[in-house]
């Protein structure tokens, strides 16, 4: 497959990805894919299954692998808008109930 083939099928995949062949690849901004991956795709998908609490998982850390930390380092990964008020809150309300005396983030929350 040539190149042009590997870029042609690069795009046929989800919008995440096509985001990023545009910008990595192609040297295109392309904002109005990047708004896209939180309404299509695995974006669409990771955002769906937040608990109304603001967690995917049941802490920050807990479970490990489907936790928020891992979440919302997935849609890190998939170049989400970081203005998404969905990623906003959900950061918030971590950095406002499982920060520690420290500051940093207790990894498995709240210890009462």
């Amino acid at each position: 497959m040539d190149n042009d083939g590997i870029i042609k099928w690069l795009l046929s995949g989800d919008v995440s990805i096509q985001y990023q062949v545009y910008r990595d690849l192609l040297s295109e901004e392309r904002k109005d894919l990047q708004e896209r991956i939180a309404s299509e795709g695995w974006g669409k998908r990771f955002l769906s299954k937040r608990k109304p609490e603001g967690h995917w998982g049941q802490k920050f850390y807990q479970p490990k692998w489907t936790s928020s930390h891992y979440t919302l380092l997935d849609l890190r990964n998939l170049f989400i808008d970081p203005e998404n008020q969905l990623i906003k809150d959900s950061i918030e309300i971590i950095l406002e109930n499982e920060k520690g005396q420290d500051g940093g983030i207790r990894p498995l929350g709240s210890m009462n």
